[in-house]
This record gives structure tokens, C-alpha cells and sequence, in this order.
């Protein structure tokens, strides 16, 4: 092989890779606000109705504890977090093994914990990525409290973030 074609090959396979990672990562994350079918929608909805079946407080990096409600099916939450540097709230998700159907996960935050506005003060939607990628959600409920939101996870998905525009700090 000439030494200018084993050169081109070799900076092929370090520069093709890094700029598949930069390219990726630099992509804008999907706000997929109510793009739910129907049926998933349905199922969100009444996951919420029979009330959220989990509490675990989220305490901030300054001591402040806030309760964060959630409800999962066909997996478990095994942490979340508030994220003080991306201002986000960070769930950790296990999915059930060889679940069949896909899970469903609600998650009730607190608007002092975590929040998104426009600057003219109105409600701005989240950005919520799982496993780095957009995803289809739904926003449920909103109060002055707090904001609900919705979504399905697969049974290799495990890394939920959902950015704001404030959070506690």
C-alpha cells in the first residue's frame, strides 16, 4: 500500500468518527410536546388518574428538598437528580427485563425546582432527551405548582433529562 493512501486511510478512521460524535451531539434535541397517538395518550392519562405511586425527595446542591411525584410501569426509577449545570432534572430509569410493551413514566415537578419560561414569563415547553435523543412526550398537567409530564421508554433506554430554563439552586 502507498504510504499516501495508508495516510488518507488512517486520517479517515480518526477524523470520521470525531465528526460523526461533534455532529451528533451537536444536533438540536426534538421538542415532541404532545406527539402521542391517541392510545398512548390514553395510557399516560390514566397512569395519572389512579394517582402517582412514588415519592422520592430531590435535594439541590444548597441543601434545599423538594418531592418529586412519579408513577412508572414496566420498569423502576432507580434515582433522580437535579442537575444544577444543564438545568435539568436527571432520572435514572431500569426498565423491566423483557418487558413486551413498551413502559410509561409520569413524573409531577415541582416549578421551584425546575421550570421553564420564555423571557416574557410564559410557559415555555421542556426539552426532555432520553438516552441523548429527542422523544415523544406529553405535557399532562400544568399548575402554578407544578408541571406533569408524560412519556413511553423502550426496554434499552435507562437516561431521562428534562431541561428548564430555571432550577433550584
Amino acid at each position: 500500500m502507498n504510504p499516501s493512501t495508508k495516510r488518507i486511510m488512517i486520517m479517515t478512521g480518526i477524523f470520521l468518527p470525531l465528526i460523526l460524535v461533534i455532529a451528533i451531539t451537536t444536533l438540536p434535541h426534538q421538542v415532541a410536546n404532545a406527539q402521542l397517538t391517541p392510545s398512548q395518550q390514553t395510557a399516560i392519562n390514566s397512569l395519572m388518574t389512579t394517582g402517582f405511586t412514588n415519592q422520592v425527595n430531590v435535594t439541590t446542591p444548597n441543601g434545599q428538598t423538594f418531592p418529586v411525584f412519579y408513577s412508572i410501569k414496566e420498569g423502576i426509577v432507580v434515582a433522580i437528580v437535579a442537575a444544577t449545570p444543564t438545568t435539568s432534572v436527571d432520572v435514572i430509569i431500569a426498565p423491566t427485563q423483557y418487558a413486551k410493551t413498551y413502559g410509561v413514566f409520569t413524573i409531577k415537578i415541582p416549578r421551584a425546582l425546575l421550570d421553564s419560561k420564555n423571557p416574557d414569563g410564559t410557559d415555555k415547553a421542556f426539552r426532555v432527551s432520553l438516552d441523548g435523543h429527542g422523544l415523544s412526550w406529553k405535557e399532562i398537567q400544568n399548575t402554578n405548582t407544578d408541571r406533569t409530564l408524560g412519556l413511553y421508554f423502550g426496554a434499552s433506554n435507562g437516561f431521562l433529562q428534562i431541561y428548564g430554563t430555571q432550577i433550584a439552586k
